[in-house]
């Protein structure tokens, strides 16, 4: 079976479950704003080289832009363009993938394995950050210059320290800690140009080089207050 047949499985074997939990969206894509500015978002992924699909749980924020430095449209913003994701999986833990199977009742069994990891260990992911601003607003920059595989309570890491940092940034514009804020963007800057300064040393054409300058100024912005 094909990831777009799998899909139609969803919407009909998944879909009215997690809508019956407050979420909305179809297919692939789902989400769930919250009164805490915390967006519950959920999606299935479709693996490039076919034959499987995996499961995100993620949560992005409904005052601050995406990854992709889009306008906020909840609705549109995907798991992808989160800070803040884990994989699903049956056991909690891992990378998984559900293979596609070529009868519609073995399709229909995985779905049903991947609503009781939801109900299970998805569930208890978007738990964890119902309490916003908890756990954010405990994390200091210290933490992030100690170490940087930083785990948000102590389970959650996060691939990219300058994203992190970003995130952090804006958590506390938006709580009202204005020097908070600027120490996060001062370490975010600082990380930006250490790495921007190992390309310069390893990518040597004016092409990249361009790239480079690209990439500094665009994150200047991002980190501005």
């Amino acid at each position: 079976m094909v990831a777009n047949n799998f899909k139609k499985l969803v919407n009909k074997n998944l879909a009215p479950d997690i809508r019956q939990l407050g979420w909305k969206g179809s297919g692939f894509h789902f989400y769930q704003p919250n009164s805490n500015h915390v967006v519950n978002i959920f999606g299935l992924r479709g693996a490039w080289y076919g034959g499987s699909v995996c499961c995100e749980t993620a949560i992005h924020f409904d005052f601050i832009q995406d990854l992709a430095h889009k306008q906020i449209d909840i609705s549109k913003t995907t798991y992808a363009s989160c800070v803040i994701r884990k994989r699903l999986s049956p056991k909690g833990t891992g990378d998984y993938h559900w293979i596609l199977r070529d009868t519609e009742e073995e399709n229909i069994k995985s779905i049903n394995q991947i609503w009781g990891a939801f109900k299970t260990h998805g569930l208890a992911f978007y738990n964890d950050f119902a309490n916003f601003p908890y756990p954010f607003d405990i994390i200091q920059p210290q933490d992030l210059e100690k170490n940087n595989q930083y785990l948000i309570l102590n389970k959650y890491y996060l691939h990219n320290q300058i994203h992190l940092a970003w995130l952090l940034k804006e958590i506390n514009l938006f709580i009202g800690r204005q020097e908070k804020a600027k120490e996060f963007a001062t370490f975010g800057l600082t990380e930006v140009r250490k790495h921007a300064d190992k390309m310069l040393i390893q990518f040597k054409s004016k092409g990249q080089q361009k790239e480079i300058e690209k990439y500094i100024n665009t994150n200047k912005e991002l980190f501005e207050l």
